[in-house]
């Protein structure tokens, strides 16, 4: 009974060594990661300096690099216009750095239909910004269910669930203003409710006294601040409409200005800048040409 009982029990040890590797191996395959994410610069106006890595970049128009760990930072009368690979627009104004700690994206097959601007992200992504100084407007597209984008400043994080916000910061304070869509704004990682905000609604908060976590008020947005707000938006909603991003296979890594990475990831984000459907049509008629002369 006894040697009956040790062969079986040898059988199932036997299989579980046999079988283990082929499940591993199959785990392992399931388990496919997105193309490095990307990030476009569709619009570039005065000294723009992009650190990607150890190489800093002067900043130039159409051009893609790849977003994870990009550290932008403008000059004074400068500002930028950029759109993620998961077709959220970025305004960065003047004077602002921004920190992508984090920006990934689970592999996804281009929106045919929507093109450029398109409606809804292609596949989920996480994305976590740092807004040290400085401002930025943001424009997304609908975010798919399980995505997450988060923004945060020396005082507040933002948790932005789609829309048209404007986030502008500095040593002591951080506004907030949402003029369409839903995100939640907190006073630091230790306020874990955070105030909601609807659209037209403003979120200014200020640093704590000694020992205590931010301060938050909320507020309408002021009528003389609302242009500019607007303005900062619509620079990003708008650049969001000058590109399409592609997956192609690809292995070879062309460096920050080909918009592709290699690796394993079994395709290569690319841009495509896009071109108006109608071209300008401008035909210049000699005077003497015209009739009477």
């Amino acid at each position: 009974m006894k040697t009956n009982l040790a062969r079986l029990i040898l059988a199932c040890v036997a299989v579980l060594v046999v079988g283990s590797p082929s499940a591993l191996a199959q785990r392992q395959l399931g388990k496919k990661k997105g193309p490095t994410s990307k990030l476009y610069l569709a619009e570039s106006t005065g000294d723009t300096q992009i650190q990607n890595g150890d190489k800093i970049y002067a900043a130039r128009q159409a051009t893609a690099f790849d977003a994870p760990g990009t550290i932008i930072e403008t000059k004074a009368d400068s500002h930028d216009a950029f759109v993620y690979s998961n077709g959220t627009g970025m305004y960065v104004d003047q004077n602002t750095r921004v920190e992508i700690n984090q920006f990934v994206q689970e592999p996804f097959r281009p929106v045919r239909e929507g093109g450029a601007d398109a409606p809804v992200e292609p596949s989920i992504s996480q994305s976590n910004v740092f807004v040290s100084r400085g401002a930025v407007g943001i424009c997304t597209s609908k975010l798919v269910s399980g995505s997450s984008m988060s923004y945060g400043t020396p005082q507040a994080l933002v948790n932005i669930r789609g829309g048209k916000v404007s986030i502008e910061t500095n040593a002591n304070e951080t506004v907030v203003d949402l003029l369409e869509g839903d995100i939640t704004v907190r006073g630091g990682s230790t306020d874990l409710g955070g105030q909601v905000l609807t659209a037209g609604e403003r979120a200014v908060i200020t640093n704590g006294s000694a020992g205590q976590p931010p301060h938050i008020t909320i507020g309408p947005i002021p009528p003389d601040r609302l242009q500019a707000i607007d303005d900062r938006v619509t620079i990003a909603c708008n650049a969001k409409k000058t590109v399409t991003f592609e997956v192609i296979e690809q292995s070879a890594n062309r460096g920050l200005d080909s918009a592709t990475t290699g690796g394993d990831t079994g395709g290569d984000i690319v841009a495509k800048p896009t071109v108006p459907a109608d071209l300008p049509n401008n035909i210049v008629i000699s005077p003497d040409r015209l009739p009477g002369n």
